[in-house]
């Protein structure tokens, strides 16, 4: 049986072999020529799955370059732009006034290094809890050297030191001078251009700035002096401009401070020539102080600054007589001191630098009045303290003792004011 099988399987492969012979050499090469189309076929399916995937990696890595410059972008923008501000709540409580808090400020200031020459700063301001919203300043710089460099856009006026540094955070009492409210009408914010920069004479830095802007309106009152004169900041009230400069020598490295401001303008509606002159004085000294025993963390400062305007006759919006004048004056003297048994106390635990300062004002104005019997008096003396457990944040307490003529309509401050400024 097993040989029957054998020879069968025998005559099978040598019929196939002879049918394999028995095809011709043409017949051969079609079946080579199928056999090279179907590899040739496969290759370039293999190719171009290859192909598509080299594209979808480019396509993928162009997106992915595409998105790291979106979030280099982003980082440079993060890097190079700030955001900050300051923050206060105030307590007042007056003799025949009704008591009140008050969230006078919150202030949100954004500035941006666009390039090591070139610089964008701005600052919104958010008055007693939203009720006013305001651009308080916000400007672009361009920087050419240390000499002159160009400024334009809504500016703080530069006339006054407190107008240019009214921070809350900055100042060591709640209430600003009367002689900074309605004779430099802080915070004073215009519109317009100019420059500003710094030179050296020997041990003493010069810095200026000088600016073309709207200028002031008409509406000076004997109650508010030039306070309701600052203009909108969308338009002006006649075709002139005005001009304002302000030069400071600072020296005894930054020890003392003398500056000068002069403003100039018309500020009738057309046609008219009616103008206002306006000038301050300001000297900053600080004055160091031995250690004595760690009790005195800082110098002794005294602060001093006039200021005057005088004004042609005119109307003002109420259609009365504005005054011709206004002048006034404030002195503050500020003395830093710590005691060191209350460094482990919580007043002190944790920071590095905790200060108490001690802080008397006084302050006083007068503007004129046409048709009264006499001139609006003004005078404040202001005895303060505050605890600033860091530099940007200040408790503050004060007595405040003023006296106004309530014939034109002031309102005395004698009492209590309290506040909270925090700068971030």
């Amino acid at each position: 049986m097993k040989g029957t099988l054998l020879g069968a399987a025998l005559s099978l492969v040598f019929a196939t072999a002879a049918a394999a012979q028995e095809k011709t050499p043409a017949e051969r090469l079609d079946e080579m020529e199928k056999e090279i189309q179907e590899l040739k076929e496969k290759l370039e399916a293999k190719d171009g799955k290859k192909a598509h995937t080299e594209a979808a990696k480019s396509e993928t890595e162009a997106l992915k370059e595409k998105e790291r410059g979106r979030i280099n972008a982003l980082s440079r923008i993060i890097n190079r732009t700030r955001i900050g501000g300051y923050f206060d709540i105030e307590y007042e409580d007056y003799r025949r006034q009704i008591s009140e808090f008050d969230n006078h400020h919150l202030i949100l200031q954004v500035s941006s290094y666009l390039h090591e020459r070139v610089f964008f700063n701005s600052e919104i301001e958010y008055e007693h809890a939203a009720k006013e919203l305001k651009i308080e300043q916000a400007y672009l710089d361009f920087l050419i050297d240390d000499f002159i460099n160009f400024r334009a856009g809504a500016l703080i006026v530069p006339v006054g030191k407190l107008n240019m540094l009214h921070d809350s955070d900055f100042r060591d009492l709640t209430l600003r001078p009367i002689a900074e409210t309605i004779l430099v009408p802080s915070t004073w914010t215009e519109v317009g251009a100019g420059f500003f920069g710094s030179f050296y004479l020997g041990p003493v830095t010069v810095n200026y700035e000088t600016y073309i802007v709207n200028g002031l309106t008409n509406n000076f009152t004997v109650k508010n002096g030039s306070r309701d004169a600052r203009p909108d900041l969308e338009d002006d009230n006649n075709s002139d401009k005005s001009y304002v400069a302000r030069v400071e020598a600072v020296a005894f490295e930054s020890a003392l401070t003398v500056g000068v401001s002069a403003y100039r303008g018309r500020v009738d509606d057309e046609p008219g020539d009616d103008t206002v002159f306006m000038y301050s004085t300001d000297i900053t000294l600080a004055i160091p102080m031995p250690e004595a025993g760690g009790w005195i963390p800082g110098p002794l400062e005294l602060r001093l600054e006039a200021s005057r305007f005088t004004l042609d006759e005119t109307l003002n919006n109420a259609g009365v007589e504005a005054p011709h004048w206004g002048k006034g004056a404030f002195a503050q003297l500020s003395f830093h001191f710590f005691p060191p048994f209350l460094k482990e106390s919580f007043l002190g635990l944790g920071f590095e630098k905790p200060t108490f300062t001690l802080v008397l004002l006084w302050d006083a104005v007068v503007i004129h009045a046409p048709d009264a019997p006499h001139d609006n008096h003004q005078r404040r003396l202001s005895y303060g303290l505050n605890f600033r457990p860091i530099e940007q944040v200040a408790f503050k307490f004060e007595y405040v003792d003023e006296d106004s003529d309530e014939i034109f309509g002031n309102t005395e401050k004698d009492g209590f004011a309290l506040s909270v400024a925090v700068g971030f």
